[in-house]
């Protein structure tokens, strides 16, 4: 890439930080002897002699030095230098080093010598970044020649002559009092070499994505000629301090005021350094920021182009220097990217909180797929860890450890290293694929296209029938498909299947009122033998099953209340459920999957109820899906719909029983990951559009509403407030009779009573009681949080929450 060639002009505005002399004379000296003619060289190489030098060359070798211990460090040779590079201004740097040490040793003021040297015809016709690596380099070139005689005079002849003529041993007898001007000259070189870094990384600034007139680039350029100054200054102050070591008697090794000299010069280095960094941060920035832009215009052109086969794409989206981007970590083994040459490709993104457990299907899918001998080999899943930025290095090698272990969980492959989490690719897949914090599969074909924008739902639903993963054929699997209890319970229980098939009356019912649920099973169980009909029933919890589901899967099992599925079994059969509806979200098939779709939000919907759910059939097709409650209020009044059993059957009868009992009032909701992409949901009861809220979960506790009249999220409270009605059932009932009769008065007063938030007192009672009832939502929702939280505990305690959406 082309580098930055600095510009012939700069301002002659003094740089930000004092100097000893006037800065805007000496800026305007400075620019006078800057007469570049196109000469350069390359510094990396250069710079890479002097650093090497400087290393071995410090006061923190006169301890060995002085016992006569030479390591073979100190005599390695970096094969990895451009001797030729070097060779082009090896005399360059003896005929500045030559001109240093006479001038140091005639004792010439360290300013007239500096603006001297940048004026001569060597320094005056190069850039700045090379003026001041030739001085770096010359003066490394005579203080590394001071060591080398120090360090072997005692181990080897020509080095023992050599140093008697430069005094060595008289310095080495007084090796200790010359130590602090040693470490204050290793201070300084240090800062020195930092600097003359700095100024060389904006001259390898890319032009193309940075401006000169760009605030941090102008400030910058003003400061490197002040900067370069500074440098040669110190390293000629350096170089008068180790001449003027064999020019004085021992009496006066040590001076106060030479190492306060170098002292403040490494001050003055220091600050011109922090400077120049912070504008050197700013001008990455900038470039990182188009760099980032361009990457990803690069990739949505890449993703709209059609391939011969995918190794373009793969090798973009993971790129690696040595073509093996993933490891399969459950083999120990490092894996080439054209493992994936037109297979198709399914990259599982996720945070590091992805179990195998939770994808279990996938993985399911896998093998069943490895054992079809027609579809072997055909696709490859590469989990792609997607990490939170960190900004220190410990927290980041602790992440790539994390992956690691997870990895090792994994028969799949996974991208090591990952991508890094500001680059354009994350970037991409947050936008483009719309990963949030829920894993999604985006299914690439063998040519790199993307067949799928999520295969997770069709996977979830159909397994390893899915395959190729494409929308055409999550299209086709719909168009297939009917609403049927098999398809509904499909691969989670062979039992189930069995009584399908024998056309049993089959109940499933869910809820987490372990009371509740004895009275429901109870009553059922009576009504439907007094009916003559044998009933099958299956507990299947609730949606978003936690602790308490658990609890009461143990309680059904323990009192043998009903078959019960395992919570395994729960939690796969309604986040299927959660996978039709998005499934169908995303293909938006419109009317020929109406009817499923409808099914599917009433019973994700009625799992989501307090109040428990049911689902009633017979059978495959003959099904009758409710509310908890809806079910216990027909069964209460069997006496009104038990004369039509003979004629309807007894779920026709039940449904005709729960037309004739039913009554207007209801509240339904149905909870998604805030990640979903579902945004408008008709009410499986009257049919309009339910209301958007931001609920907020604990782990296995309630949910509590933010209304959209409030300010501020409200926060689950205490069951004090609410130890009257103490059931879910009692407090619906009260938020059900205010909608009919309460005040706006009244509607705030009940809110205000279930949440301990501020958010309710901002509303207005107004707002309260006329935004489509929603007082009776927030009422409602309040109360049943005040009166269920945390499993219905008087004691409810304040949790730690996550964002969801409900409707």
């Amino acid at each position: 890439m082309e580098p930055l060639k600095m510009p012939l002009t700069f301002n002659c505005s003094p740089p930000p930080f004092a100097a000893s002399v006037d800065d805007t004379v000496l800026m305007k000296n400075l620019l006078d002897t800057h007469k570049p003619n196109g000469r350069a060289f390359d510094v990396k190489p250069v710079m890479s002699v002097i650093e090497q030098i400087f290393r071995h060359a410090s006061s923190t070798v006169l301890a060995t030095t002085f016992q006569s211990i030479v390591t073979e460090e100190s005599n390695a040779h970096d094969d990895s230098i451009d001797l030729d590079a070097l060779g082009g201004v090896s005399y360059v740097i003896q005929q500045i080093s030559c001109e240093i040490t006479c001038k140091c040793t005639g004792g010439t003021d360290s300013h007239a010598t500096t603006l001297g040297l940048l004026s001569g015809p060597i320094l005056s016709v190069y850039p700045w970044e090379g003026k001041v690596v030739l001085i770096l380099a010359a003066f490394a070139m005579s203080y590394g020649e001071f060591w080398l005689t120090g360090q072997i005079c005692t181990v080897n002849p020509l080095a023992k002559s050599v140093g008697l003529l430069k005094r060595m041993p008289e310095l080495l007898r007084h090796v200790h009092a010359l130590k602090p001007k040693f470490d204050a000259l290793d201070n300084l070189i240090k800062e020195m070499l930092e600097l003359t870094r700095c100024i060389i990384a904006f001259s390898e600034l890319p032009v193309n994505y940075i401006s000169m007139e760009v605030p941090a680039m102008v400030e910058a350029l003003s400061c490197i000629p002040t900067a370069v100054y500074w440098i040669i200054k110190s390293a000629v102050t350096s170089s008068a301090q180790v001449v003027g070591l064999i020019s004085v008697n021992h009496g006066h090794l040590v001076s106060t005021s030479e190492a306060w000299e170098i002292s403040s010069l490494a001050y003055k280095v220091k600050n011109i350094h922090g400077h120049l960094k912070k504008q050197l941060e700013m001008c990455l920035q900038i470039i990182e920021e188009k760099k980032s832009i361009e990457a990803y215009r690069i990739l949505q052109q890449l993703f709209l182009t059609i391939h011969v086969d995918n190794m373009k794409i793969l090798r973009t989206i993971f790129p690696s220097k040595d073509d093996y981007p993933f490891i399969r970590r459950s083999l120990d083994k490092k894996v080439h990217v054209e493992v994936l040459r037109r297979k198709a490709v399914l990259l599982l993104f996720s945070d590091l909180q992805i179990t195998v457990k939770e994808h279990l299907t996938i993985l399911n899918a896998l093998q069943q797929t490895h054992s079809n001998h027609c579809q072997q080999n055909m696709f490859e899943i590469v989990w792609v860890p997607i990490m939170e930025p960190v900004n220190d290095l410990i927290n980041g090698e602790n992440q790539l450890k994390e992956i690691l272990q997870v990895a090792a969980e994994m028969p799949w492959l996974t991208a090591y290293p990952p991508p890094h989490p500001r680059s354009a690719f994350v970037k991409y897949v947050r936008n483009e694929w719309r990963f949030s914090k829920k894993a999604i599969l985006v299914a690439l074909d063998g040519q790199g296209k993307v067949t799928n924008p999520n295969a997770l739902y069709m996977i979830n639903i159909w397994g390893v029938h899915a395959y190729p993963f494409s929308t055409e054929r999550e299209e086709s699997l719909w168009r297939a498909e009917s609403w049927r209890l098999h398809f509904v319970c499909k691969d989670i229980d062979p039992v189930l299947s069995s009584w399908i098939s024998e056309k049993k009356q089959i109940c499933l019912y869910g809820g987490e009122d372990i009371d509740w649920i004895r009275s429901f099973t109870s009553n059922m169980k009576k009504i439907t033998k007094n009916a003559g009909v044998s009933t099958e029933m299956v507990y299947v919890g609730k949606a978003h099953p936690g602790a308490s589901i658990k609890k009461i899967i143990d309680t059904v099992r323990t009192e043998k209340i009903s078959d019960v599925w395992s919570f395994e079994s729960i939690s796969f059969f309604w986040m299927r459920l959660e996978s039709m509806l998005h499934s169908l979200m995303q293909i938006q098939m419109g009317f020929e999957m109406d009817k499923i779709q409808q099914e599917v939000i009433s019973l994700l919907t009625y799992g989501n109820s307090a109040r428990g759910c049911g689902l009633l059939s017979r059978g495959d097709h003959e099904m009758f899906v409710n509310e908890g409650h809806a079910f216990t209020l027909v069964l209460d009044n069997y006496h009104s719909w038990k004369d039509k059993i003979l004629e309807k059957g007894f779920i026709g009868a039940f449904q005709a029983g729960y037309v004739l009992h039913r009554t207007a009032d209801h509240c339904v909701k149905l909870v998604l990951p805030s990640s979903s992409t579902v945004h408008c949901i008709p009410c499986p009861q009257c049919k309009k559009n339910m209301e958007r809220y931001l609920l907020l979960q604990c782990c296995g506790a309630q949910l509590v509403p933010n209304h959209p009249a409030a300010t501020a999220t409200n926060k689950i409270a205490t069951a004090t407030a609410v130890t009257a009605a103490a059931t879910a059932y009692e407090a619906s009932m009260v938020a059900g009779a205010s909608t009919a009769t309460a005040t706006a008065y009244e509607a705030s007063t009940i809110a205000s009573a279930t949440t301990t938030s501020a958010t309710t007192a901002s509303a207005t009672a107004y707002e309260a009681s006329t935004i489509a009832g929603a007082a009776t939502v927030t009422a409602y929702e309040a109360s049943i949080n005040a009166a269920t939280a945390y499993e219905a505990s008087i004691s409810a305690a304040t949790a730690t929450t996550y964002e969801v959406s409900t409707f």
